[in-house]
Parts: structure tokens; C-alpha cells; sequence
């Protein structure tokens, strides 16, 4: 076990630590860490009384300490000289804060602001995609008479989340949690930060189909021993971002590839090809959004039946009848 003054100390000593070493910090500094748009992050690991704890992965934290990260995955990190203070400035910033983009307080929309349900074109940029699902954040959150309120991630957080899946997460999903990062609202995501303590319970974390939904070892035990081999093969390859509505059913992009997968426990087939990418996914809630709140303003009931038409047309009746029955 090694003790660090300061972040600066650590990130010099990097070389010498094993990568899978941990880093542990104190649990009143780790909680203020977790709870990150009270605390900025980058200020908080500037604290000149914070002590970085480092100790081998076999070894349970010391009384009073948390997990933090592993070794791992600050080395992957271009840590600038800590002699150079503006440029550490930065780095702290950029791995450790958050995106300001869309965090400013905004009012209510008035029901005139609501704009019509659209789709983006084939060739948006990026830019124009987040614009998107952030207003599909705003129309859900003008349903319950508030603002919207982006909870980005911070690239940390992400680097975390992708040494523990052993994957890259999609660019169009990093993208959103990034900038964005709500996870409640058309449909539920998972967050990409986990129980450092005990990951492999925790169900509300972007993580494998059999972390998320234990239950799936019962549908796998249940099928024939030749489909239950392909069956396992394929489950290995899928990472669970989202849970649909909480009753079950997942969805799962193809750590492969990035395409997305839906995981329906009550009927055949057990998973369909949805989308190419999580983008594709991300645009079909904001449209959803856009046309509940589109039809409630205008004293109308159908804006789940508006929603299915329009996303019938672009992804065709079959996948949206699995999706949505």
C-alpha cells in the first residue's frame, strides 16, 4: 500500500504502479465525487488535503476509504506535466469535469415553443443529433412542467465504465453521455458509472445481459444444448445500456460492431436486430418525446399512436410491433 500527498505525486509514480492496482480516496472526499453537480470534480481532486491511497487489487480498501479507479485506467490518460499548471489545469477539466453545453437553467417551454415532431436528416452532424435528443429531453420534461436538466458524465467516468465492459461504448452513445447524460426519460438508460464495491450486483449499470438480468441463465438453461451454446456465444458479445420501461426487457448493443439489439424475455424471439447504431435509437425517443408532449398540447391523446407511425415508416411495422408490443 502506497500513499500519495496529491493527485500530481500519483500520476508521476504511474510507471512504477501495477495496472491493476487501485486507487482509493477517502469516503467523505469520494462521496462529494459522487455527487458531482454539486461539487465540480476537477476542483475537488485539487483539495491540497486529499491523500490518494494505492493498493494491490486483492486487497479490501482501508477503514474510512473507497475504490476510485484502477491504475489501469489513469495510464490511459495523456497526463501533461504537473509542473505545467495551466496545461494540468486542462487536463483536470477534461477528464474530470463536465460539459457546460447544455447545462445552462432553462424555463418551461411555452406550449407555442413546442415544435413538431421531426426526424433528423440521414447525414446530420453531431451537432445537429444532440440538438435533437435535446429537444426531446426539454418535451419530456415540459410534460411534467419543468425544465430540462442535462446530467452530463465526465470522460473519467466513461474510461471507467469501458475498462470494466472491456469494450469501447458506441460513439453515438458516448457522444450522449457526455454532452447530455439524462437517463430517465422516454425510455430508461443505464448509467455507465457502477458499485466499485460489488459490480457484479449492481442491475443499474451499463453492464453484460447476465449482470443486468440474472433470469437470463433460466432462459439459456431451458433451450436446446446446441442453441444454448450459439445462445451464450451471442449473450457474450452484448452490453446492456437500457432496460425499455423496466419490466424485463433490455436493450444491448453488440460490443462488435455497435449495432443495437433487443432483448424480449417473453416472447420469440429472445433478440432482434433493432438498429445499426445506438444514434438510431437515441433519435426514435426524442421523436417519441416530441410527439407526446406535440399531442398533449394540442388536447389530444394519440401521441404514442403518432410516434409508432412515424417510426414505422422510417424502421419498418415489425421491429416497431416487437419494440412496442
Amino acid at each position: 500500500m502506497k500513499i500519495f500527498k496529491d493527485l500530481p505525486a500519483l500520476v508521476q509514480a504511474l510507471p512504477e504502479l501495477a495496472l491493476s492496482d487501485w486507487v482509493d480516496l477517502p469516503a467523505d472526499a469520494a462521496a462529494q465525487l459522487d455527487a458531482p453537480h454539486q461539487s465540480p470534480a476537477a476542483d475537488l481532486l485539487k483539495q491540497p488535503a486529499l491523500r490518494f491511497v494505492v493498493r494491490d487489487a486483492n486487497e479490501a480498501p482501508r477503514m474510512g476509504h473507497k475504490p476510485w479507479m484502477p491504475v489501469a485506467v489513469l495510464a490511459q490518460m495523456h497526463c501533461p506535466s504537473p509542473s505545467d499548471a495551466v496545461a494540468w489545469s486542462r487536463f483536470l477539466q477534461a477528464e474530470f469535469g463536465r460539459s457546460q453545453r447544455f447545462v445552462e437553467n432553462h424555463d418551461v417551454w411555452d406550449e407555442a415553443d413546442l415544435p413538431e415532431p421531426y426526424w433528423q436528416p440521414a447525414d446530420a452532424s453531431l451537432d445537429q443529433r444532440l440538438a435533437h435528443w435535446y429537444q426531446g429531453l426539454q418535451a419530456h420534461a415540459w410534460m411534467d412542467e419543468e425544465p430540462a436538466q442535462a446530467r452530463p458524465f465526465s470522460r473519467a467516468e466513461l474510461r471507467l465504465c469501458e475498462w470494466r465492459l472491456g469494450c469501447n461504448l458506441p460513439e453515438s452513445l458516448r457522444d450522449y453521455l457526455l454532452q447530455l447524460g439524462v437517463l430517465d426519460w422516454a425510455e430508461r438508460l443505464l448509467s455507465p458509472c457502477f458499485d466499485l464495491v460489488a459490480p457484479d450486483a449492481d442491475m443499474d449499470a451499463i453492464g453484460s445481459v447476465q449482470v443486468v438480468f440474472p433470469g437470463i441463465a433460466d432462459i439459456v438453461e431451458m433451450s436446446a444444448p446446441e442453441q444454448a451454446l450459439a445462445l451464450k456465444a451471442q449473450l457474450s458479445e452484448l452490453v446492456v445500456f437500457g432496460d425499455y420501461l423496466g419490466n424485463g426487457n433490455l436493450w444491448c448493443f453488440d460490443r462488435r460492431d455497435g449495432s443495437v439489439w433487443y432483448l424480449d424475455h417473453d416472447s420469440s424471439p429472445l433478440l432482434t436486430r433493432m438498429f445499426d447504431d445506438v444514434g438510431d435509437y437515441l433519435d426514435a425517443l426524442a421523436l417519441m418525446s416530441l410527439c407526446r408532449s406535440h399531442a398533449v398540447a394540442q388536447g389530444r391523446d394519440d401521441g404514442d399512436e403518432q410516434a409508432e407511425v412515424l417510426l414505422e415508416k422510417r424502421f419498418g411495422r415489425a421491429r416497431i410491433r416487437k419494440w412496442m408490443y
